[in-house]
């Protein structure tokens, strides 16, 4: 019990900094992947909240600051082919530092941007790669003491951890006096959203695509449900017994089509 209480301890500021507002949150394609960037003041007015006001509570140092050339950019082809210019990456290293228990903590990392780079429509130079680069480690600091890991570690992409910050805004921007209301909706929205999922499921035309649907599914319910207050045991109850429903008619209809499974009764 001791080493858990201690863990415990070790992770109160990750917990209380992990959760990012989606709406300070931007997700963009880069090279064929879906890449979530934070806004850099929303993490900042994170770290004053926690800490206190930048140069008081925390704050951070410069320790290198230089361009790295990068890769070559070319042109023409074959005997045409030459080397004209050369990509430059703009570096720094950054050491961050913050007040907590009266104790001051230091966290050091690189940030990274592009300085001279070839774009769609040859070289270009961007003159804020500096701030952008400051920035980048800034946000990396951080994020190695908890904030806004929910973005770093994937969770963005997760439908029930998104399904799950949706309702908590929700829930504050109720306020108090009508959080019964909001949830009393999102738990109408769940069995809605579960109703369907089942009908689509109960339309699978074999045992071994059921099984597949039906496993998905109960991963996602049982989240689900502990967001709006349902017993997952019981969610998982209701799929199970549609499932063998669909089973059962499959085997004894090998050869009809697929029909929809009748609406669940709702609570």
């Amino acid at each position: 019990m001791a080493t858990q209480d201690k863990a415990n301890a070790n992770m109160a500021l990750w917990n209380s900094v992990q959760a990012t507002d989606k709406a300070f949150t931007v997700t963009q394609n880069f090279d064929g992947r879906d890449i979530t960037t934070i806004n850099g003041t929303y993490v900042a007015r994170r770290a004053t909240e926690v800490f206190g006001p930048i140069g008081k509570g925390w704050g951070f140092e410069i320790l290198v600051d230089r361009f790295d050339q990068g890769a070559p950019i070319t042109t023409g082809s074959g005997a045409d082919f030459k080397v004209y210019a050369y990509e430059i990456v703009h570096t720094v290293q950054l050491k961050l530092w913050y007040l907590r228990g009266g104790k001051k903590n230091y966290i050091t990392q690189y940030g990274h941007t592009p300085f001279v780079r070839k774009g769609q429509y040859g070289p270009y130079t961007d003159f804020d790669a500096p701030k952008k680069s400051v920035t980048d480690a800034m946000k990396k600091c951080l994020s190695l003491a908890g904030f806004s890991a929910d973005v770093h570690m994937g969770m963005f992409d997760d439908p029930t951890y998104m399904y799950g910050m949706e309702i908590k805004e929700r829930l504050d921007a109720a306020g108090e006096d009508s959080n019964q209301e909001v949830m009393r909706e999102a738990r109408v929205e769940f069995r809605e959203w579960l109703d369907r999922q089942v009908n689509a499921i109960v339309r699978s035309p074999n045992e071994r695509a059921l099984n597949l649907l039906a496993k998905n599914l109960l991963e996602q319910a049982r989240e689900k449900a502990k967001v709006v207050k349902y017993d997952p045991a019981d969610v998982e109850r209701h799929i199970n017994e549609a499932v063998e429903q669909r089973k059962q008619w499959l085997i004894d209809n090998p050869t009809q089509p697929a029909r929809p499974l009748q609406k669940a009764n709702e609570e």
